[in-house]
């Protein structure tokens, strides 16, 4: 009634009955044209089939784990930066007070020790020589 044999639900085996898209066996033609089915995996175990065959089960918290990951290399990333600028502004205020205990030092009439002034002008015109 208007049904083609061969047609519709039998779409997923070919002519010889086997599943299409199935690797097991492959035709090959040699040098006189003639073709010969090979089987792939011939001399294959049954525990190597298993093992190809087995089906990977999905990992439902895989997403989960990523973003955690992510987040976690990301608090790394920031604590490192704030220790980074926590030494930083540690060394700075340990060099500005040395500075200013340099500078505020007098000799025995009240006048500032010319060593340490001439030194620090000197250190600044060099940095600011050096940035340009």
């Amino acid at each position: 009634e208007g049904f083609e044999v061969g047609k519709g639900a039998s779409r997923w085996r070919d002519e010889d009955g086997r599943k299409s898209g199935s690797k097991k066996r492959k035709n090959i033609t040699d040098d006189e044209g003639n073709t010969d089915d090979i089987d792939e995996y011939a001399g294959e175990t049954y525990e190597q089939r298993k093992a190809r065959t087995k089906r990977q089960k999905s990992d439902p918290l895989l997403k989960a784990r990523k973003i955690a990951e992510q987040r976690k290399a990301e608090k790394a990333e920031l604590v490192a930066q704030k220790e980074t600028k926590v030494k930083n502004e540690g060394k700075k205020q340990h060099d500005r007070k040395t500075r200013a205990k340099k500078l505020m030092k007098r000799t025995r009439k009240g006048q500032p020790v010319m060593k340490n002034v001439i030194g620090d002008l000197l250190g600044r015109i060099k940095s600011e020589v050096g940035e340009k």
